[in-house]
């Protein structure tokens, strides 16, 4: 079959209009940047997704990395907390005085002692004859703590009252306290108050019972000198009678009913007591004059006409230093655990620990345990191994405390004892024990010490770390950047040659057979 030029004339024109509508329409596409393009036969978002996940895999890799410094890290972090808890029960066992702790033993009645000191150790025999005490009084009863007694001024002095002279000596250093009553204050209840709130040695209290109401007074402190006088200028100007104000008047020199108006209740008095015979007296019942270092605390009266006796004991309080050492190997024993379980090796699934094998805390675990298992010298024979006072190592490095043994040895040699800890003389095995490991600690948790080393060497590595990943991300960035472009300027060629593809099919469809 032959085509006709009529034919071939119409066929030119028609591709040439086709192919000049698709190259007008792709001239404007220009180029992709931005958002990947969403139509095309390129999923663009899939595919740099997919490509970028291949290439982030050495930044990835590198996070798992640093996650697992990160952890040692932690765990060094752990080991400083133990450490510096070690440091500080071992630092007490650097101090003479935990080992020259002493307790006081009572036996008897009557008597109470406490260790406030270092007193001499000893045995004390205390006879209490009679206890100090604080002078009270009371007013005859009256209706109830609302009655109006009367106006006027109290004055309220302490002092000494001698019976056999009558006499009433002020106190030295002391002055009267004078106390308005008036209408705002004239009652019971009212003058009660109004002597507790003027700090003049002296208590006050309304004690009600079923005959009514008294003012019940009594000297703050106990002792002889701290009895009381209470002297009034009443308002009715009658200053010693029993009515109005002067009902309360109470000078221990005058006549009941005539300025003594309230009854005594109890004597102030002074305790009287002894120390291995010798005759003492005190204003208190707790007393820290009689034997340095140790207060005595007289707590039981006894029967008339006669005395309680004590014998207070004072020794070295076993138990307290006992207490300090166990101490000591439980923290020992918290960091020697930490220790095993950071670097542990689970030989069936083949797992290491944070810290298996790490040099720095195998150092950490020798050096003290070389201390601990060492011998100490110039001591006396048989107190120079700690084995020798009850410690002694585990089978798994812990330590355990034979605590009657290091009683004992406290009780038979309590300076050789001493001496295997607080030794500061000479070097090495010259020190004592704990002065020894306070070195070493010392030495471990300084800004240039082992751990604080490898901590800072650690936080470097971490921080190369973050800045590589962070170089990384960026070139992750930046590629990510890229290829959405490029992809996405290949899906939109692909449309365009597809575009020209169907013009031309259609175009070709359209010509006569």
């Amino acid at each position: 079959m032959t085509i006709g030029s009529t034919t071939s004339n119409s066929l030119a024109s028609l591709l040439s209009s086709t192919l000049s509508s698709v190259n007008s329409n792709s001239s404007t596409s220009g180029s992709i940047t931005g958002s990947p393009i969403s139509t095309g036969p390129i999923d663009v978002n899939t595919l740099v997704s997919e490509l970028i996940l291949a290439d982030s895999q050495p930044m990835n890799q590198l996070q798992q990395q640093q996650s697992g410094v990160q952890s040692k890290l932690s765990a060094y972090g752990q080991i400083q907390s133990a450490l510096s808890s070690l440091q500080t029960t071992v630092t007490a066992l650097t101090l003479g005085s935990a080992f020259s702790a002493e307790a006081a033993t009572v036996t008897g009645t009557g008597v109470g002692a406490t260790v406030t000191g270092t007193p001499p150790t000893g045995s004390y025999a205390v006879t209490v004859s009679q206890l100090a005490q604080a002078q009270s009084a009371a007013s005859a009863p009256l209706a109830n703590a609302s009655t109006v007694v009367g106006t006027g001024t109290l004055t309220i002095r302490l002092g000494t009252y001698n019976a056999t002279g009558n006499a009433f000596t002020p106190q030295s250093g002391s002055s009267p306290v004078n106390i308005t009553i008036n209408s705002s204050n004239d009652t019971l209840g009212g003058i009660a108050a109004a002597i507790n709130g003027a700090s003049a040695g002296v208590t006050a209290t309304v004690v009600t019972d079923n005959s009514g109401s008294r003012l019940a007074l009594s000297s703050s402190n106990t002792g002889a000198s701290n009895a009381f006088s209470l002297t009034v200028a009443d308002a009715d100007g009658s200053n010693t009678d029993m009515t109005g104000l002067s009902q309360l008047a109470f000078d221990p020199t005058a006549q009941a009913g005539a300025g003594k108006n309230l009854t005594q209740t109890q004597a102030a008095q002074d305790a009287q007591y002894s120390v291995n015979g010798l005759g003492l007296t005190s204003s208190s019942n707790s007393i820290t004059t009689a034997i340095n270092g140790l207060t005595l605390n007289l707590t039981q009266a006894p029967a008339a006409g006669s005395t309680l006796q004590a014998q207070v004991t004072v020794a070295t309080d076993t138990t307290s230093v006992t207490n300090s050492v166990s101490a000591f190997v439980k923290a020992y024993n918290s960091l020697v655990t930490l220790d095993q379980g950071l670097t542990a090796y689970n030989s069936s699934t083949k797992t290491a620990s944070v810290l298996t094998g790490d040099l720095t805390t195998n150092q950490i675990g020798s050096q003290l345990s070389s201390v601990l298992g060492g011998q100490i010298s110039g001591g006396a024979a048989g107190y120079s191994w700690l084995a020798n006072v009850g410690i002694d190592f585990n089978a798994d490095g812990t330590l355990s405390l034979n605590s009657t043994k290091f009683a004992n040895a406290m009780s038979a040699n309590p300076n050789a004892v001493t001496r295997m800890f607080t030794a500061v003389s000479g070097t090495g095995g010259q020190q004592g024990f704990a002065t020894q490991l306070n070195n070493v600690l010392t030495s471990m948790l300084s800004p240039t010490g082992l751990l604080t080393g490898a901590q800072a060497s650690t936080q470097s590595t971490i921080t190369d770390m973050n800045t590589r990943i962070a170089a990384m991300q960026t070139q992750l960035n930046q590629e990510q950047t890229q290829l959405i472009a490029q992809y996405s300027q290949l899906n939109a060629d692909l449309v365009v040659a597809q575009q020209q593809q169907t013009a031309l099919a259609n175009a070709l469809a359209s010509l006569p057979a």
